[in-house]
């Protein structure tokens, strides 16, 4: 293990009771992107998520339990901070937001180049 990673293992094992090597298997199970958008943990970090309700933040070092998938940062950030920190119904958002799919999209036309 290179010192980089170590580090990154005493972390996991600190905060979320888990090994690098758990953590790279869960992300490998995931296809190596986010388990909500998918997005490659190639291009954005990657960020264990875990339950809040069972752990608050404030404690800093969570039990392990609670642990789920690992996300993006914006996946974490915004989908799972807004259901949870925000108290935002699921049901109510996906209702929502299937509320106005049926509208489409404007057509941009393509940027014409500066002479």
């Amino acid at each position: 293990m290179t010192t980089s990673e170590e580090a990154k293992d005493k972390r996991l094992k600190k905060i979320y009771k888990k090994s690098l090597a758990e953590f790279n298997a869960q992300v490998e199970e995931q296809d190596g992107g986010c388990a909500i958008c998918g997005r490659s943990f190639v291009e954005f970090t990657a960020f264990q998520d875990h339950d809040h309700r069972c752990c608050p933040r404030k404690l800093k070092e969570y039990c392990g339990k609670c642990c789920r998938g690992v996300l993006c940062f914006l996946c974490n950030k915004f989908v799972v901070g807004i259901v949870e920190r925000q108290k935002v119904p699921v049901d109510k958002l996906l209702e929502y937001v299937n509320k106005w799919k049926h509208i489409k999209p404007r057509e941009v036309p393509p940027k014409r180049k500066r002479k």
